[in-house]
């Protein structure tokens, strides 16, 4: 459903079947948005999230959380730019994605700081 939705609104989507996956994804492929589930068969979500924003290379890649977990354990715990909790609303999903791809735009049209 994600990818089909998101596909539809013209964003091109890579969708990894693992978070092993995801990770080597996001590591090969300039990625402005990384949509992880808590869930995944062979790592939780917030492993993923933790490698990508730990990562200097990955670390500017926004990441979108989706949860079933009502409690705010996951939001304090995590490095994600935004929680989302399942089942999601279509219009929730398409607004927060439009939010989290404009800052990501916005990061890369910051200047960068120069040391001297």
């Amino acid at each position: 459903m994600l990818k089909t939705c998101l596909e539809a609104q013209g964003y091109m989507v890579l969708a990894a079947e693992n978070g092993r996956t995801a990770i080597d994804w996001v590591r090969e492929v300039r990625l402005d948005l990384a949509i992880v589930d808590l869930g995944l068969p062979d790592m939780n979500g917030q492993e993923v999230c933790s490698a990508i924003k730990g990562d200097p290379k990955t670390r500017s890649t926004q990441i979108l959380i989706l949860t079933g977990d009502v409690s705010n354990e996951a939001r304090i715990r995590g490095d994600a730019d935004l929680f989302l909790t399942k089942p999601l609303a279509i219009a929730d999903l398409k607004k927060a994605v439009g939010g989290l791809l404009e800052k990501a735009q916005k990061r890369r049209l910051r200047p960068s700081a120069r040391i001297n």
